[in-house]
């Protein structure tokens, strides 16, 4: 021993203590190599092997404990453990042990027999799986114990049951006190079982019982299920059962009466007391004292009374109460509560339909089948006098002239027992001798075994004479029909798609050139499509398909063949399709012979091709001679210009401010004759633009102050403070009309006023509406003339034109614009006196005009000292002038004769604006400036003399980056050109 390293200290332990005490290698099979006595005496005598592999212990489960639990054989020993790394030494020291006592508990063999042996599962595991489980699995489930052991347990739960165990294992967690559920656990034969388990869970284990309650589960569900059906017949009946519980006064109720009551809580009681509110005053007292007799005697009741439910319903009910009685005492009193209100309803219609019956309008009578009458209403009795002499039944015979003989009556009685209904017409008669025409419906019908008719009799007199006056009517129709010119027709679809003509007036013998024979033999349509031009059969046939598809009118205009086969007359046919409960289709319809309406058509087509062509003649004529206008115009303009830069004398300046002058009024005439085309073509168009309305009015006076001044007029602006706002309009249009209004003014005033007011009238929501008034103390208009003034080339007089000048197209112009902006131009005048006119127009306000104000700020910082430009155009004389006026500028250019040259040019590079022509050979503007925009950015400006409308999609879509039209007015463009260069900086 002292060779293994056994020193005093493991003596004295020895010594010391008188529990057991043990070494062991601590290398496999950890053989014992010393024990003390006790050890020897429990339990190494026993051991077959002295190892701790032979007291079958797994030593690494122990490592990191200080205390073991050794079961052997049947009992149970506790040890304390020292490690080798502990002690420094290569065995392991078990010491302190001593046997479990465990006090009343049966030993280990015999607890294990009680647990294989219990009739209930019984099972230990952790988380989702067993670690032990009872043979008792094997009884009732099928399953080996060994097959359950670490196996997942989730996959035995029925799918509807696995979320109640689940929920039951989150309670648990969640520290909800359940120890307990019941779930349906799948069998090895493949059925299911009801289990109810009680688990217990102690640290990470769990120990679970379960007992098969399938037989107890399906006893319940056959209750449940036979319950149900009592409730369901309940329901079905609407009965109900009540019970008093004579000891507590309180009352029982089943389901059905808790709903006849209407009260949705089946939980809520009721007392005798409360259970009595429900009845009315005139009803309560009834039921109160057959329960008090009833409980009191044991009398049985049954009542039909009224309840007013807990919504406030009034329902009619039966309550039957009954009791029984034990040792001469009432033992229990219970009964039922039905609804009777659909009953009570009935029996209160059923009399309701007797006295309808009996005041009904028509004449009703009940016969038995020998022809007695044994019933009759008061029409009855008032129409024919039944029963007025004689109590006894009388017969019908005496009164329906139709069974004037026995014999009838009996065939009559034969067709209704086959057909049980029948309807005819007779005549009825009173006792008096009185006839009267009617209409009778009858039936047979079997009460009790016993066969009666009843018959409805009603006075058709009224209608028999309406029908004598129907068949005038349609005789005096018929004749119309036959007279009219052109045919009236009824055509057929029938539900087998079969055409044919169900009429067909006489007329359409001219239309189609058809003879009385042909038209009494023709049944459907080949004949009539024969007639039809080729061209137009299709059309015809279309159309008709189309109208009986959707049931829309037909309406189709076609030619028909005339005698000789080479003439054709057109037909006009209409129709009105009515869809019949049979399934087919009827058409009632017309056809017309329409040939002069056609060649007044045709007439009128050929003179409006004719007027549409002389008009587009107007209008490319007019638009030719204005472009053409505009480039010698251009010259003049540009030139004057020029000339007005240099040094010139007094006279040469007032005979270059006359002809400047008159190169305006001539661009005036020629833009008033374009906008009069484009309005009466249809071509002008309105924009919709952020815009100043006081700037426009200053702009269009300032620009008319040297014209006031020329005419010795006194040219005055009256203008609210409240129009100083952004809105959206066209502001060249809206210049335009102040402009024609103010010119007009000035023309016609000399040594005079003219004055602008312009006023807010009103704002609503987004909306503002100025007032817009130009008056002056010119000659004045006559009354009868002032429908002239807005004419088309129409003035008061021929001689103003020559006096005045003009188009007379200013004013025709201003109101078709003012129209344009939903306005209407007004006018007072008054010879000798002056001329006042104002409009109102309503615009829309900008949206953030401030901010849109200041986004388009230009940059004042562009350097224009050193600009260059290049000038594409064509024409000499205009290059000329347009050199001249830049130039003047102070400004360097180049010119080029075509678009191509301006292309590649501009390649090249240098140039900071580009001025374009329009119409130049080889390559256009809009060519030249979409392959300029491809390379470079150079900002370029459209010249043309074209209006802007008319090129403005093309310059859009170009690119172009400005337009300034011809003749060219020097100031606009060397504004667009500091503009684009702006913007472009």
């Amino acid at each position: 021993m002292m060779d293994r390293g056994i020193n005093n200290t493991f003596k004295k332990l020895i010594y010391e203590s008188s529990e057991m005490v043990f070494l062991a290698d601590d290398t496999f099979p950890y053989n014992i190599f010393y024990t003390n006595v006790l050890f020897d005496e429990l339990i190494g005598n026993d051991l077959d092997e002295l190892s701790l592999v032979g007291l079958g212990l797994d030593i690494s489960s122990y490592i990191f404990k200080e205390e073991m639990i050794i079961q052997y054989q049947t009992k149970e020993f506790s040890f304390q453990l020292e490690l080798p790394q502990q002690n420094g030494s290569n065995y392991f020291l078990f010491y302190k042990g001593k046997e479990i006592k465990r006090k009343g508990l049966p030993d280990l063999v015999d607890m294990q027999h009680f647990f294989q042996s219990s009739s209930d599962l019984i099972g230990i595991g952790q988380k989702d799986f067993l670690t032990w489980a009872s043979n008792s699995f094997r009884t009732i489930l099928g399953y080996e114990p060994e097959e359950l052991i670490n196996t997942d347990m989730c996959r035995f739960f029925h799918e509807d049951d696995l979320e109640v165990a689940r929920n039951f294992l989150k309670d648990v967690v969640r520290g909800v006190e359940r120890d307990q559920f019941t779930a349906r656990i799948l069998a090895k034969d493949g059925k299911y079982k009801s289990i109810h388990w009680q688990v217990l869970f102690k640290e990470d284990k769990f120990y679970a019982t379960g007992r098969d309650v399938s037989e107890l589960q399906l006893e319940i569900l056959e209750k449940d299920q036979q319950n149900e059906r009592y409730r369901l017949g309940e329901k079905v009946a609407q009965i109900g059962v009540w019970e008093i519980n004579l000891s507590l006064k309180s009352v029982y109720w089943s389901d059905e009466v808790y709903e006849i009551h209407d009260v949705s809580d089946f939980s809520k009681t009721f007392n005798v007391e409360t259970a009595l509110d429900f009845y009315p005053p005139e009803f309560r007292p009834t039921i109160q004292k057959s329960l008090e007799n009833c409980i009191k005697s044991g009398n049985d009741f049954e009542h039909t009374v009224m309840i007013r439910t807990a919504k406030g319903i009034e329902k009619w009910v039966q309550v039957i109460g009954k009791a029984t009685i034990e040792n001469g005492q009432v033992a229990r009193v219970f009964g039922t509560f039905q609804d009777v209100s659909q009953e009570k309803q009935l029996i209160e219609e059923l009399s309701l339909f007797k006295e309808l019956f009996d005041l009904s309008p028509e004449s009703i009578m009940i016969m038995d089948v020998s022809g007695d009458i044994i019933f009759s209403n008061q029409e009855a009795n008032n129409k024919l006098g039944v029963f007025e002499k004689s109590t006894l039944s009388p017969k019908i015979s005496k009164y329906d002239q139709k069974f004037k003989f026995f014999d009838d009556w009996n065939l009559h009685i034969k067709q209704l027992e086959q057909d049980r209904y029948l309807r005819y017409t007779s005549e009825l008669m009173h006792i008096n001798g009185e006839k009267f025409p009617v209409e009778v419906s009858c039936n047979l019908i079997e009460v009790q075994g016993e066969i009666y008719i009843i018959s409805f009799s009603r006075d058709i007199t009224e209608r028999v004479l309406l029908e004598k006056s129907l068949q005038d009517s349609s005789d005096f129709l018929l004749h119309l029909t036959e007279q009219v010119p052109g045919a009236l027709y009824q055509f057929v679809l029938d539900s087998n798609g079969v055409m044919k003509f169900s009429y067909l007036s006489p007329g359409i013998k001219s239309i189609f050139d058809l003879g009385d024979k042909e038209i009494n033999g023709m049944n459907d349509i080949g004949m009539i499509i024969s007639k039809i031009h080729p061209e137009d059969i299709a059309k015809v046939l279309v159309s008709s398909v189309a109208s009986a598809k959707k049931l829309n009118p037909w309406t189709c205009q076609f030619r028909v063949k005339q005698v000789n086969g080479e003439d054709y007359i057109w037909v006009m046919g209409a129709a009105k399709p009515e869809s019949m409960e049979s399934g087919d289709v009827v058409w009632y319809g017309y056809l017309s012979d329409i040939s002069e309406q056609k060649e007044f058509e045709n007439s009128l087509k050929d003179a409006r091709e004719a007027a549409e062509k002389a008009s587009k003649i107007k209008s490319e004529f007019l638009s030719m001679i204005s472009h053409e206008l505009r480039t010698p115009l251009n010259a003049i303009s540009g030139s004057v210009y020029s000339l007005l830069q240099d040094n010139h004398t007094i006279a040469q300046k007032s005979a270059l401010n006359t002809i400047n002058f008159a190169v305006d009024n001539l661009i005036i005439m020629i833009n008033d004759l374009l906008d009069f085309q484009k309005i009466e073509a249809g071509k002008l168009n309105m924009e919709l633009n952020p815009m100043r309305i006081d700037e426009i009015i200053h702009q269009v006076v300032n620009g008319l102050e040297f014209h006031a001044r020329d005419s010795q007029n006194v040219l005055s602006l009256h203008l609210d403070p409240d129009v100083k706002i952004q809105v959206l309009g066209d502001k060249v249009r809206l210049a335009q009309v102040l402009n024609n209004l103010v010119t007009n003014a000035l023309k016609f005033t000399k040594n005079g006023e003219v004055d602008v007011s312009v006023k807010l009238k009103g704002v609503s929501g987004d909306k503002v509406k100025i007032h817009f008034e130009v008056k002056d103390t010119g000659i004045g208009i006559a009354k009868e003339n002032l429908h002239k003034i807005f004419e088309d080339f129409d003035q008061v007089h021929h001689s103003f034109s020559k006096k005045y000048g003009g188009t007379g197209l200013g004013l025709s112009i201003t109101r078709k614009l003012l129209k344009r902006m939903d306005s209407e131009i007004q006018v007072e005048s008054e010879v000798g006196v002056g001329t006042c006119f104002n409009f109102e127009i309503q615009f829309e306000k900008a949206p953030n005009s401030h901010e849109m104000k200041l986004g388009n700020e230009p940059n004042l910082d562009v350097d224009f000292s050193s600009l260059k430009i290049l000038m594409a155009e064509d024409n000499d004389v205009n290059a000329l002038v347009l050199g001249k006026i830049i130039k003047k500028w102070g400004f360097q250019y180049d010119r080029v004769i075509n678009g191509k040259e301006a292309y590649e040019s501009v390649k090249e590079g240098g140039f900071d604006v580009v001025l374009m022509d329009i119409q130049m050979p080889v390559m256009n503007g809009f060519e030249a400036t979409e392959k300029i925009k491809s390379v470079s950015d150079v900002p370029v400006i459209a010249l043309t003399a074209a209006a802007k409308l008319e090129v403005i999609e093309d310059i859009t879509k170009s690119g172009f980056d400005g337009f300034v039209s011809k003749p060219i007015d020097a100031t606009e463009l060397l504004k667009k050109i500091k503009e684009v260069l702006m913007i472009e900086s």
